[in-house]
C-alpha cells in the first residue's frame, strides 16, 4: 500500500465538489539500490526532501537569464 486510509481521506478533502483530479506515484528505481549501498557501508538517512518542480524551474530560467 503505497497511500494510506489518511492519505486518501486528506486527499479527498482537497477537492472540492464537482472537479476531479488525479494522483500519480511513482518509484525511483535507481534509488533503492543506491540506499541498500549506503546502508551496507554504514551511512545512515539524517535528512530527506523534496525540491518543488517550480523552484527547479525558477533555478533553471534563472541560470538562462545570467547565461550560465
Amino acid at each position: 500500500m503505497v497511500l494510506s486510509e489518511q492519505d486518501v481521506e486528506d486527499l479527498g478533502a482537497a477537492i472540492e465538489a464537482g472537479t476531479s483530479a488525479a494522483v500519480m506515484v511513482w518509484e525511483n528505481l535507481w534509488a533503492a539500490p543506491f540506499g541498500a549501498a549506503v546502508r551496507r557501508s554504514g551511512g545512515q538517512l539524517v535528512a530527506s526532501g523534496r525540491i518543488p518542480t517550480q523552484a527547479v524551474l525558477a533555478a533553471v530560467e534563472a541560470d538562462v537569464a545570467e547565461g550560465v
